[in-house]
Parts: structure tokens; sequence; C-alpha cells
């Protein structure tokens, strides 16, 4: 694993606790300067191992929308590419976790998080989470 990716890690971890972040968002910023923002959620999740935590993972994911010219929308069509694949539960896991819905449409996040139950039976009630919350904001 990069570094620079190591090191965000490690500040989350040791900052995902406390009332807000002050360290992280700095760190975070330095794997965007070093990694660019293009395919950025592909080429981080080849680079971050699988032994560290998905949801830890899905943190920096999170984090990395407050520090891209975009506001996190390509890592968010990425990680929505990775629901419609449901390939990689790994990569589903993370997109699944994300603090923002997947899919600006809610019919299509209906129909695709359907599939992905269906696909990997294990994401069924994360799934089912999603949606129901979706319909009850």
């Amino acid at each position: 694993m990069h570094q620079i990716v190591a090191k965000a890690l490690d500040v989350i971890v040791v900052e995902r606790n406390e009332p807000q972040y002050t360290e992280a968002f700095d760190a975070v910023y330095a794997v965007v300067a070093e990694f660019g923002e293009p395919e950025l959620a592909d080429r981080l999740f080849a680079d971050i191992p699988e032994s560290t935590p998905f949801l830890l993972v899905t943190k920096l994911f999170d984090l990395l929308a407050w520090q891209t010219e975009d506001n996190g929308s390509a890592i968010t069509r990425t990680v929505e590419r990775w629901l419609v694949e449901s390939t990689n539960p790994r990569k589903v896991q993370i997109a699944l976790n994300l603090e923002v819905y997947p899919f600006p449409d809610e019919h299509e996040m209906y129909r695709v998080l359907s599939q992905v139950a269906v696909a990997l039976p294990q994401m069924a009630d994360r799934c089912q989470e999603l949606i129901t919350a979706r319909r009850n904001r």
C-alpha cells in the first residue's frame, strides 16, 4: 500500500471516534494530490489490501468527497458501477456503506440494490436498509 494512503488510513483510525476530524482532511487531501482524481476509487481499491477493514476504506471514500473538485461525484459513480457489476463482495460492501445513497434516481437504486441482494445474498439486509431509509426520508 502506498505510504500516503497508509498514513491517511492511520489518521482516520485515530480520529474517527473524536468529535471532529482535524488531521484527517489534510491526510486525505494528500492522497488526492498524490493520486489525482481520475479513476481514484478504482486505483485506491487496488492499492489498499483486503486486510484493511472495508468500513475504514468507506470512511476514506467519504472523506475524499470533501477533497475532490467534484465533491466525490466520480467516486460515487464508480461505486455505483461496482453495485451494478456485483462481482466483488468487498467493493459492494464499500459501496453500500458510504454516507450517500447510490444513484441519484431512487427507482434505479431500488432496481440495482434488488439485483445486488439476489446476486450477493449476504448483502441483502444492507440493501433493504438503504431502500427503506431512502423511502422514509
